[in-house]
């Protein structure tokens, strides 16, 4: 993953000065939005690999060949 570096940071602000949100350029924006998804992916996979390890190790798994297998015969 690539480090966001803002061009020059541009911040709003309310009557008494106080920061109330930030102005970013399209390229800045597109960047974390993608870094953004790119975490949701990894969080998703590290939610499932305990589950997928605990369901491998109770046999509750089918290997690519007999998955394929089925798939046949329901074709059929």
């Amino acid at each position: 993953m690539r480090l966001l570096a803002a061009k020059e940071e541009q911040f709003l602000t309310d009557a008494k000065g106080k920061r109330t949100g930030v102005v970013l350029d399209l390229q800045t924006y597109e960047q974390l939005r993608a870094a953004e998804e790119e975490l949701a992916e990894i969080r998703a996979y590290d939610a499932l690999q305990d589950r997928a390890h605990s369901e491998i190790a109770a046999g509750q798994f089918a290997t690519l060949s007999s998955y394929r297998a089925g798939r046949k015969r329901k074709a059929k």
